[in-house]
């Protein structure tokens, strides 16, 4: 092997101990380096004595040295293959049913895997920091399959390893999210957030939303984590309310506040819509009163400036004859109210005030509807007044979720969908991840 010196005006650098450091593994010696185009190439071998066979422990023989070349990180700012001149290995008992084997070193690289150790765990944390698979894969100068199979591999061990990835928690949010659109009518695959609302974080993510699914799951938690719930956050889902009566019986359950005003909001507009058609005979259009006014009745009472207030008062004037719009949108402000109040009993005695108004048979046969599925969850709206925790997290976990998906435009695969996005919005500990090993 050839030897160069590089000098500058203050030291005087050895190519050799050059590509030791870049190398940087005990027992390795390093048997040439080569450039072709813009690729660096480093040969190794491992420095092995005696072999035994892994079966039957009796002296192995050498039998050939394949070379395998793998894709390391960048030297210089250029892409760089490790070629590790292996040794394969015969027994020489013949009773041993082991013909053959390759000598490993999981610090060069795992099994099956076409990156370098460190390669691999870089690429791992540069994809679950939000990075491209594809990006990555081009900096490295290798193919996409080749990040993308590093990335579930060491990214399955993390989440495994990273046993305080999850800490104490009070409150559990549950949450849907679509996963995939199949098929030639676009069938729709939903997935359920589990999420940990007190510290912000995707503790998993399921293939399903059906209550057998998500119990299964829950009951393979531990017993410890389980009877630490006290809370529970959900939207106004029949499904994940029988999920926390089954297997958290004792968690005060909390619908969210985003989808209670959501609730109120799309009832004030199919009575809009409603009245629109009884008063002109067809849906709206760009003249029409409550058309005009549509987007001024789902904005907040205190949003509104004196000009604005005047516009609604004035095209409710104009297209709402029997005050129905009008007093839609005096429920929805009322409900929102609710959640402004500061003292509990306060907050009780508004909401039972809304739902008596709500129910009564002079009031329009949406607002009784309402009125029904506000009494229905009743008991867990009042629990956000206890607590102060609403779902919010959990949507908001459902955003870095649905970035993901956007990044890597769809998935199929749920395994490689779940890894990459507990990555992302799991807040692993990436400290974990120097320390793991895979054979």
């Amino acid at each position: 092997m050839t030897h160069t010196n590089y000098a500058t005006s203050a030291t005087i650098y050895d190519s050799s101990e050059i590509l030791h450091h870049l190398v940087g593994l005990k027992d390795i010696r390093i048997l040439s380096y080569k450039r072709y185009g813009s690729v660096h190439e480093i040969e190794i071998e491992q420095v092995l004595g005696e072999k035994l066979c892994q079966d039957c422990n009796k002296v192995a023989k050498l039998k050939d040295r394949p070379l395998v070349k793998y894709t390391d990180l960048p030297v210089f700012g250029y892409p760089a293959k490790i070629a590790w001149k292996k040794h394969r290995f015969y027994c020489t008992n013949k009773e041993c049913k082991t013909k053959s084997f390759v000598s490993t070193d999981h610090r060069i690289a795992a099994k099956d895997s076409q990156l370098t150790t460190r390669a691999a765990k870089w690429a791992t944390k540069q994809v679950g920091e939000g990075r491209t698979v594809n990006d990555v894969a081009k900096e490295l100068n290798c193919h996409w399959d080749t990040v993308n199979s590093v990335v579930v591999l060491y990214g399955k061990e993390l989440l495994e390893k990273d046993t305080k990835r999850v800490k104490d928690t009070d409150s559990l949010g549950l949450d849907e999210t679509l996963f995939v659109k199949t098929g030639r009518y676009k069938h729709k695959s939903f997935s359920t957030s589990v999420a940990d609302v007190k510290n912000h974080l995707l503790i998993d993510i399921l293939p399903t939303r059906d209550k057998v699914g998500v119990c299964s799951w829950l009951k393979e938690q531990p017993v410890t984590f389980l009877d630490n719930i006290a809370y529970g956050t959900l939207d106004m889902s029949r499904t994940y309310e029988a999920v926390f009566n089954v297997m958290l019986p004792n968690a005060e359950q909390i619908v969210d506040k985003f989808h209670a005003v959501k609730l109120a909001n799309s009832y004030l507009d199919k009575v809009r819509r409603r009245v629109q058609i009884d008063t002109v005979g067809h849906r709206g259009k760009k003249d029409d009163p409550l058309y005009k006014v549509r987007k001024l009745l789902l904005m907040g009472s205190e949003t509104l400036d004196e000009k604005m207030t005047e516009k609604l008062n004035s095209l409710l004037s104009l297209g709402d004859e029997n005050a129905e719009v009008a007093l839609a949108y005096a429920i929805k402000e009322a409900i929102r109210d609710f959640y402004k109040k500061d003292n509990l009993e306060q907050a009780e005695d508004h909401l039972l005030n809304i739902i008596d108004q709500c129910i009564k048979k002079s009031m329009p046969d949406e607002l009784q509807q309402l009125g029904r599925t506000l009494k229905y969850w009743k008991d867990k709206l009042i629990n956000y007044h206890k607590a102060k925790l609403s779902n919010a997290a959990t949507e908001g976990l459902n955003n870095l979720i649905k970035r993901i998906k956007r990044v890597g435009f769809g998935f199929r695969n749920f395994t490689n969908y779940r890894i990459r996005v507990l990555l992302y919005a799991g807040k692993p500990n990436w400290r974990v991840l120097d320390s793991i090993v895979v054979n």
